[in-house]
């Protein structure tokens, strides 16, 4: 990981926070199916504490894309969010 208070690294504790999981176990690789917590209702959790750290909007459809972290990654650099 990147030095502490990196742009990644309060995208990690973002999501960790949400989900409920330390960021150490969280990968580029992580989704829904293999983090139990990532359900539905956290998925909107987590738009809405990613919208709120980064202060951006995210449209439905970009919402609806974040399949995994490295979607989420490559939707916030999409936003003008320097990862």
């Amino acid at each position: 990981m990147k030095a502490s208070g990196s742009v990644e690294d309060r995208l990690y504790q973002t999501i960790a926070e949400v989900l409920g999981v330390v960021p150490s176990a969280l990968s580029e690789e992580s989704s829904p199916e293999t983090i139990a917590s990532w359900d539905s209702l956290n998925h909107l959790n987590l738009v809405m504490a990613l919208e709120s750290e980064f202060k951006i909007a995210l449209p439905v459809e970009d919402a609806l894309e974040m399949r995994n972290v490295a979607l989420i990654q490559t939707l916030l650099r999409k936003h003008g969010v320097e990862l």
